[in-house]
C-alpha cells in the first residue's frame, strides 16, 4: 500500500490521518509541472511546429496514462508518471496556444479563451472520470484508460486535419505550424 512506501520514506506521518491533505499536495505538485512547463512547450511549438510538438505531448501522454492503468506502481513512481503526464499536458496547452494566433489571427482573445475553458472543462471530465472509476471498479484504470482513449483520438484528430492546416494557415500567418 502506499501508507508502506510512505513510511518506507519517512513520510508515514503524513498517511493515514492526513491522507487527503498529502494527496492535495502531491495533486498541487503535478498542477505546479504544468503550469510551469506551458512556456516551454509553447517554445519548442515556435521550434519545430505546433502539430509536431502536440504529436509528441500527446504521444508521451498517451503512453504515460496506459502505464498508469496497466502497471502497478509504487508510491513515488506513481507520483512521478503523474507529474510526468501533467507536464506534457502543460507543454501540450502551450502548443495549443502557438497554433491558435495562425489560425484566428483577428480572434486570439475569444478562441484563447474558448480552448482555456475546453482545457479546464476537460481537466474536470477527467477528475469526474476518475471518480467514476473508483466507484464502479473500485480503481482507476478504467478511467486512465478512458483518458487515453481521449488523448489517442485527439492524435487521430490532429493527423486528419494537419494538411489543410498547413496549406491554409501557414500562408497566412507565416508561422510554423
Amino acid at each position: 500500500t502506499y501508507q508502506v512506501d510512505m513510511a518506507a520514506f519517512g513520510l508515514d506521518v503524513l498517511g493515514e490521518d492526513n491522507v487527503k491533505v498529502v494527496a492535495g499536495y502531491f495533486g498541487a505538485l503535478c498542477i505546479f509541472a504544468g503550469a510551469v512547463l506551458r512556456p516551454f512547450g509553447g517554445n519548442i511549438a515556435d521550434r519545430i511546429g505546433g502539430v509536431k510538438a502536440l504529436y509528441f505531448f500527446f504521444g508521451m501522454v498517451a503512453l504515460l496514462v496506459i502505464i498508469t492503468a496497466t502497471v502497478p506502481l509504487p508510491f513515488f513512481a506513481a507520483i512521478f508518471v503523474l507529474f510526468l503526464i501533467m507536464a506534457n499536458l502543460g507543454m501540450a496547452n502551450g502548443a495549443v496556444f502557438q497554433l491558435v494566433p495562425q489560425r484566428f489571427g483577428k480572434d486570439i482573445g475569444i478562441m484563447t479563451g474558448i480552448v482555456g475553458a475546453a482545457g479546464g472543462l476537460g481537466g474536470t471530465l477527467l477528475i469526474q472520470t476518475l471518480g467514476w472509476s473508483k466507484g464502479t471498479f473500485d480503481g482507476y484504470g478504467a478511467g486512465f484508460m478512458i483518458f487515453a482513449a481521449v488523448v489517442l483520438i485527439a492524435i487521430m484528430g490532429i493527423s486528419l486535419v494537419k494538411t489543410r492546416w498547413r496549406t491554409t494557415w501557414g500562408v497566412q500567418a507565416g508561422g510554423k505550424i
